[in-house]
């Protein structure tokens, strides 16, 4: 797979019941999240961007990543984050925020649903020549890899019901 591949893959039942346990608390005990806005200013979230301690804490979880989603090539993680998402930017008049993902020299996205209902719509959209061509719904501990960069994506809460949910969020370059 090079970098240009456009791939979606899942996984249900990523980690062992004690290891989502604990990543569900340690994000719901974060309290340093941030706004996150889209180019119009409406709302989509909060984002807290950790430091290199994720790694150091959070080593086994990289390795799974690893050895589940990319065993054969050497990608590394340039930026990990917790979010939180909700139905804001349908209350401000948002629409659903379909985009690719352009950060530095990005390859690859790692998505984890870590806490939230398990609703089509606190799900994910994948596009194909502007037309949503397949979704994800969301469930907890289910993990999501791919290439941000070639596949148009995005959140489908506004779309209609959802609640809020917490992701783990990933990007992957290649080393």
């Amino acid at each position: 797979m090079n970098k240009d591949t456009e791939f979606v893959m899942y996984i249900d039942n990523f980690l062992s019941s004690q290891s989502l346990f604990s990543l569900q608390n340690e994000m719901m005990k974060i309290t340093e999240y941030k706004k996150t806005s889209d180019d119009d200013g409406y709302t989509f979230g909060w984002r807290y961007n950790y430091d290199y301690d994720f790694n150091k804490k959070h080593n086994g979880l990289l390795d799974d990543i690893k050895h589940v989603f990319f065993p054969h090539r050497n990608l590394v993680p340039m930026q990990v984050s917790a979010n939180i998402r909700s139905q804001n930017n349908v209350a401000e008049g948002g629409s659903p925020l379909f985009h690719k993902d352009t950060y530095g020299d990005n390859v690859a996205n790692f998505l984890f649903y870590v806490k939230g209902e398990p609703l089509f719509n606190n799900g994910t959209g994948f596009l194909n020549q502007n037309k949503l061509t397949s979704s994800i719904g969301f469930l907890e501990n289910r993990a999501l890899f791919f290439n941000g960069l070639q596949v148009e994506h995005g959140d489908l809460q506004a779309f209609g019901n959802s609640s809020m949910r917490y992701t783990l969020n990933i990007f992957y370059r290649e080393e």
